[in-house]
């Protein structure tokens, strides 16, 4: 994930204060234990899409009368190497109420979220809930660049292993590696199995071709085709 706030620019967490946190799972002044991560964030900060995504509006609160002031967020639904994850974040007042969104664009400012309580002195923040797959997950390591690699076939989610790990194979050039499920899919508006899509699982630029299997890069079928990335951003140098 990229930066969240513009005043924060390593996704710091509200500190514990002997009673309190903003980590995951942990309890908040209102007494909830959340899977939620509270991000310090200065009132009028910009605040930034953490991943490629579609844009909703969406109101953390429900309409709910004493939760008013803070009752504006955003759902981004992740697009790319982030498909299956969506994230929740409040409270901000946003730029556009829906649309398609790209890592670290101002999406918003942030609000003060500290209005619902009436004597909170504590340091302001956002609240950024993760979801993979429709579950809650905790977004720590990925907001301090964890460096974890995303999805890389559209119909294999969770990057599911084909036999054993870290392969050493003579048929790949004795190239290691792993072999990752890829199986065909069908869409919900598509009549025939095809094959799925391939995603860059880090931020890269291509730079060629590459043969898994050949006698001097020498064609042999239509399941011989690769490519190779160099990583950019976060990934230089891999």
């Amino acid at each position: 994930m990229g930066r969240i706030c513009q005043s924060d620019e390593t996704n710091k967490l509200i500190k514990c204060d002997g009673e309190f946190c903003g980590h995951y799972k942990s309890k908040r002044r209102d007494g909830l234990l959340l899977e939620a991560v509270d991000i310090e964030c200065s009132p009028q900060s910009e605040v930034y899409a953490p991943f490629d995504g579609d844009l909703y509006f969406w109101k953390p609160f429900g309409n709910h009368v004493n939760y008013e002031c803070a009752d504006e967020g955003v759902r981004i639904e992740g697009i790319g190497q982030w498909q299956g994850y969506h994230v929740l974040i409040a409270s901000i007042t946003l730029d556009v109420f829906g649309g398609r969104v790209k890592k670290g664009e101002r999406i918003g400012i942030a609000k003060d979220h500290r209005c619902i309580y009436a004597d909170d002195d504590g340091d302001p923040f956002v609240r950024l809930q993760l979801f993979k797959q429709g579950r809650p997950i905790d977004p720590t390591f990925h907001l301090w660049n964890c460096m974890c690699t995303g999805q890389i076939c559209e119909s294999n989610p969770k990057n599911e292993l084909l036999g054993l790990p870290f392969k050493y194979d003579s048929r790949y050039n004795a190239v290691r590696g792993w072999d990752i499920k890829c199986p065909k899919i069908r869409g919900d508006d598509e009549e025939e199995m095809r094959v799925p899509d391939i995603y860059s699982p880090i931020d890269a630029k291509i730079i060629g071709r590459s043969r898994l299997y050949a006698i001097q890069g020498v064609y042999t079928g239509c399941d011989n085709n690769g490519v190779v990335l160099i990583g950019t951003g976060d990934w230089t140098g891999s």
